[in-house]
């Protein structure tokens, strides 16, 4: 075996956006075991930081697959460690200096004429929501406390900071090669992220699961955050099926989609298996057709038998050792599951009469003033029960409706006709690429899921399930743009 064929051949492969990414994965590394070891050393933590920018900067499609990677892999420590310099907290987060470093490095490229910004009408339409956020920012820091602008802060960010991605991606992404490049990218980290659903099968609990706490009996096995990646995966792998199914490696790829089922089932994340079971209908009725709802049912009956195999074998195991901790942990994820499925719709469960009367507080806060809403960082009294409480509007666990109420029906229009507009256009479109009429119609399924999921957990209010919106809308325009180039279709 020529090994130095083989090393030389790798080394062909990879680019140097690829050895960029590698380099922000790994100084991001060092900051988290700089954390782990020393804890919390702000002037250390500021310089280690450093390398995060300036990659990102003259690199910005290597910043953008980093991110995602990250915010995959560390969740919570990437996208909402917060640095802090004595009492005072600055809301900066190494997901925000990533970010950062990639909108200065486009900003660069558009100044020295090595990209271009077209202003159609969809981004006029996002160009006004951020204005008009923008503006209601401005007032919270004139009429509230220091509290208040905190939150304030980190609601702008997730409506306008991370909303520039949309603009940014058709900047950076400019020919198909580029899309598989972060199609891949993600798969690799949704891949490496089933390491969290052993390391929850292990543990008897998910990492950062207490973020989220149940309302009923049982625990999860995977967190909130991860839960949605995965959720975002088997659906665009279900939803391209026919694509990939040739792959050479499509094996892995079976397993890995039976392992981020079992992981779905196992967060207990109710809305995900209906906003999933919804997306999914919706994909079949209305994109595919005969041909693909055909090879479809082959698909689902192939990921039926894999997810069974997998839940028998584990089944199996609680037969031959009952009493044992893994028989026992079965048993109970069992149990769990059947409870969450039968607790669906339930008015006695406490999760769901709490949003009952928060969105109902909501509403009421919203009438006040219907037309411009409350503004960011406001809270409203909540009554629920023995529960009584005053709760942030960004946290009411429904994103569209907390974005209804704090911009009222003025800013809620304003964002309605963006997407309205930026999703006919897509869906009118017809590729003469296979791959990317496969990823126009994951990108479409993913738009539906989210549109129902974001009606359960405060998914625009935060930055690491936000960041994915974004993206799959940029994504959106970036395969619009390159039809607009290769002149493919009028739109």
């Amino acid at each position: 075996m020529d090994f130095a064929l083989i090393i030389r051949t790798i080394k062909e492969k990879i680019t140097d956006t690829d050895r960029s990414v590698f380099l922000i994965i790994l100084s991001f590394s060092l900051i988290a075991l700089t954390r782990w070891v020393f804890g919390f050393v702000p002037g250390l933590m500021l310089l280690a930081t450093i390398p995060l920018f300036f990659l990102s900067l003259l690199r910005p499609k290597a910043g953008v697959l980093s991110l995602i990677v990250l915010t995959v892999l560390f969740e919570r420590f990437f996208t909402l460690e917060s640095f802090q310099f004595g009492t005072s907290m600055i809301k900066l987060y190494p997901l925000d200096i990533v970010l950062f470093g990639v909108y200065v490095g486009v900003l660069a490229k558009m100044i020295y004429g090595k990209a271009r910004f077209f202003l159609d009408r969809v981004s006029v339409f996002l160009i006004l929501f951020f204005v008009l956020a923008s503006i209601y920012f401005i007032e919270s820091v004139i009429g509230f406390n220091t509290e208040d602008i905190s939150v304030a802060f980190s609601t702008w960010k997730n409506y306008v900071f991370y909303g520039v991605l949309f603009f940014v991606l058709p900047l950076i992404l400019e020919n198909e090669s580029d899309i598989k490049q972060v199609v891949k990218y993600f798969l690799f980290a949704v891949v490496l992220g089933i390491i969290f659903i052993i390391i929850g099968v292990i543990r008897g609990e998910g990492l950062w699961t207490e973020f989220t706490p149940l309302s009923t009996e049982g625990v999860r096995l995977l967190s909130f955050p991860h839960a949605f990646y995965f959720s975002l995966a088997v659906l665009g792998m279900i939803v391209t099926g026919t694509f990939w199914e040739q792959y050479r490696y499509r094996a892995v790829l079976w397993i890995a989609l039976a392992l981020w089922i079992f992981g779905i089932v196992g967060s207990l994340m109710r809305h995900m298996w209906i906003g999933m079971f919804v997306s999914l209908i919706f994909s079949y009725v209305f994109l595919f057709d005969r041909t693909l709802r055909i090879r479809t049912k082959r698909m689902f009956l192939v990921v039926f038998i894999s997810s069974s195999v997998l839940l028998f074998s584990a089944f199996f195991l609680t037969l031959i050792v009952p009493t044992s901790t893994i028989g026992h942990r079965v048993q109970s994820i069992v149990e769990t599951v059947s409870l969450r499925l039968t607790s669906i719709g339930s008015t006695a469960d406490t999760s769901i009469s709490w949003r009952g009367s928060t969105w109902s507080s909501a509403f009421s806060a919203l009438s006040e003033n219907p037309l411009f809403g409350t503004g960011f960082g406001v809270r409203i009294p909540v009554e629920s029960g023995e529960y009584r409480d005053f709760v942030e509007i960004r946290n009411i666990h429904n994103s569209w409706l907390a974005l209804l109420v704090q911009m009222g029906v003025l800013g809620y229009v304003v964002l309605s006709i963006f997407l309205f507009d930026l999703i006919s256009r897509i869906w009118r479109i017809s590729f003469l690429s296979p791959f990317l009429e496969a990823l126009r119609m994951a990108l479409l399924t993913l738009v539906c899921y989210q549109g129902v999921v974001f009606l359960a957990q405060p998914y625009l209010e935060t930055n690491l399930t936000s960041i994915f919106f974004w993206l799959t809308l940029g994504l959106i325009q970036t395969l619009l743009t390159l039809v607009k180039k290769n002149k493919a279709v009028s739109l």
